[in-house]
C-alpha cells in the first residue's frame, strides 16, 4: 500500500495539469466564470465525453458555438426548432432530436431546483438515480411529437439500477464537487469522500494493473470498488489521482 501510494503520490506531484487540461473535456466549462455557465457546460461536456477525444471535443466544439457566451441563458431562452435547425448533424448514438431533448430536460430541471440538490442524499448512488429518475420524467412531446425515450437519449442518463458505472454522470460530479487540481469545487453539500470514480475502460484497465481491482466487468460495482480502494490511500479525497492517472503516460 505504501508503495503503491508513493508511486501515486510521484506521478500526482510531476503531473502537468495545465497541459493535459487541453486534452480533456472539462476544457469546455473552463472557458466560463459564471457559476450557472460552467454547471451547464460541464453537464453539457461530460454527457458528450465518449468515443474518440478528438471527434467529441470537435462536436463539442460546435454545440458550445451555437450556445454562444453564456449556455446557461441559451437554456433558459431555448427553442428546440431553432436549435435542431442550427445543429445538422447528430453525435453517435444520439440524434438531433435527442441532443435538443438533452438540453431541454437541463432546461427544467433547473427552472425547478438548483442542479446540485438533485444529488443530495445519504450516497451518491441514490443521488445519481434520483437524478436520473427526474431527468426522464419530462415530457418530451415537444422534441419528438410524444412522450417518448429514445435509445439516444436514455444513453445520456445511465441509470445505477442497471449497474452501469455511469461514468460521465461521475465525472460530471467530480468537477462540481472537488476543489482541487482542475476541478471547480462549486457544490459544498456533497464531499469529495462521496464520489465514485469515473470508470471507462483506460481506468477500469490501469486499475487492475495496480491491483485496485479484479473484477472482470467494467460496471458500477468495479468503480465503487476501486474507489473504495483509493479510500485506503486517500480517505477524504479518494478521486484525487483520478485526472492523473487518466491522462498518464500509463495509458495504452
Amino acid at each position: 500500500m505504501n508503495n503503491l501510494k508513493e508511486m501515486l503520490e510521484n506521478l500526482y506531484s510531476g503531473f502537468n495539469f495545465e497541459e493535459a487540461v487541453q486534452n480533456d473535456p472539462i476544457k469546455f466549462p473552463k472557458k466560463y466564470t459564471e457559476k450557472e455557465d460552467i454547471e451547464v457546460s460541464a453537464f453539457v461536456a461530460s454527457s458528450f465525453a465518449y468515443g474518440s477525444i478528438k471527434v467529441f471535443c470537435r462536436f463539442l466544439e460546435t454545440l458550445f458555438m451555437i450556445m454562444g457566451q453564456s449556455p446557461f441563458d441559451f437554456l433558459m431562452n431555448f427553442n428546440a426548432g431553432r436549435f435542431m435547425e442550427k445543429l445538422d448533424k447528430k453525435y453517435r448514438f444520439n440524434s438531433v432530436h435527442d441532443i435538443a431533448a438533452l438540453l431541454l430536460i437541463i432546461k427544467s430541471l433547473l427552472q425547478q431546483s438548483s442542479f446540485e440538490s438533485y444529488f443530495i442524499s445519504n450516497s451518491i448512488v441514490n443521488g445519481i438515480s434520483n437524478f436520473v429518475s427526474r431527468a426522464l420524467a419530462i415530457d418530451l412531446t415537444a422534441i419528438y411529437g410524444r412522450d417518448i425515450k429514445t435509445r439516444g437519449l436514455i444513453h445520456f442518463f445511465s441509470h445505477p439500477a442497471k449497474l452501469s458505472p455511469c461514468k460521465r454522470i461521475n465525472l460530471f460530479l467530480r468537477w462540481m464537487v472537488r476543489d482541487q487540481d482542475v476541478d471547480f469545487g462549486l457544490w459544498k453539500n456533497i464531499k469529495p469522500s462521496d464520489l465514485i470514480i469515473p470508470l471507462d475502460v483506460h481506468i477500469w484497465k490501469v486499475s487492475k494493473e495496480l491491483g485496485l481491482t479484479k473484477k472482470i466487468n467494467k460496471n458500477l460495482k468495479t468503480a465503487i470498488e476501486i474507489t473504495e480502494f483509493l479510500k485506503k490511500i486517500n480517505s477524504e479525497d479518494p478521486l484525487k489521482y483520478d485526472f492523473v492517472l487518466c491522462h498518464s503516460h500509463m495509458k495504452n
